[in-house]
């Protein structure tokens, strides 16, 4: 603790963005900002949690069932990445009926929608299934006769859902709001707590990102950072996709945790600190 901390203070403040299109509108106004408060470095969101573990970060957005395994740091109040309904970006595909379902391939790019899957089969569908991680694209992995379905997560789940629409078993955002009632929670601020970073930095940005949203989509669509059309990110972005954490999203991700918990897939004693 004390090598980081003599880090952090020896450096300028560094900002962990990750280089998706749902993050946007809480990261673009950190990006373009002039400022010599801080720096920028793009990070996948794996890299992101080690960097901030090992304290080579200030900041960074991560998945919500990582927040209570990066000790040290608190979480920013007031923003998040959520969905209240269908969110068409984290899809299980599958030819089959979920009743049928026994082998589900999990994405290797996300801890939280692998979590949230098993907890939706387990507890809200009453399925026992076996997991294991695919490799390559979602129709080889379906066409491979190793799994049942296949989950699958951002614009290649949202391309093919919209060019498989038979093959999409559950948006996973959307199951979840039947089963609880309530939004889920896919990702939020973390900060370490000996950053001189304050958390009102991130709380401006997101909510400038949220006002000036077609400012957003305009220049994601400009740099050609999306396969999918203007049309398609501005649908995902303004319709799929909540940028304010309010009591709702606070009880959805409480309930999110307190399941992974039971399930093991987190330590059964963690803490959340909302600054």
């Amino acid at each position: 603790m004390l090598n980081s901390a003599l880090n952090l203070k020896k450096r300028k403040p560094i900002i962990s963005v990750i280089p998706f299109i749902n993050a946007k509108p809480l990261t673009f106004f950190l990006e373009n900002r002039k400022s010599e408060e801080y720096e920028i470095s793009y990070n996948y969101p794996s890299e992101c949690i080690e960097k901030l573990k090992k304290g080579e970060v200030d900041a960074g957005i991560v998945s919500t069932i990582a927040i209570s395994k990066v000790p040290d740091t608190n979480i920013v109040d007031g923003i998040c990445i959520a969905s209240h309904s269908s969110v068409e970006s984290v899809l299980l595909f599958s030819e089959k009926e979920i009743e049928d379902i026994k082998t589900i391939g999990l994405d290797p790019n996300s801890g939280t929608s692998n979590a949230l899957i098993k907890i939706l089969m387990e507890k809200w569908k009453n399925v026992k299934c076996e997991y294991s991680f695919y490799q390559g694209d979602i129709e080889t992995a379906l066409k491979s006769g190793k799994y049942d379905a296949v989950l699958s997560i951002g614009d290649r789940a949202l391309i093919f859902g919209m060019e498989n629409p038979s093959f999409i078993k559950m948006d996973l955002a959307l199951e979840w709001n039947h089963f609880t009632g309530l939004p889920f929670v896919f990702a939020m601020w973390l900060i370490k707590k000996d950053s001189v970073l304050s958390p009102d930095l991130f709380r401006e940005a997101g909510e400038k990102g949220i006002n000036q949203l077609d400012k957003v989509i305009e220049n994601i669509a400009i740099n050609g950072e999306s396969n999918l059309t203007k049309y398609q990110i501005k649908k995902y972005l303004k319709e799929n996709l909540h940028y304010r954490f309010g009591s709702k999203e606070r009880k959805g991700l409480m309930l999110f945790l307190k399941y992974c918990a039971e399930m093991k897939l987190i330590p059964e004693k963690y803490s959340l600190n909302l600054v």
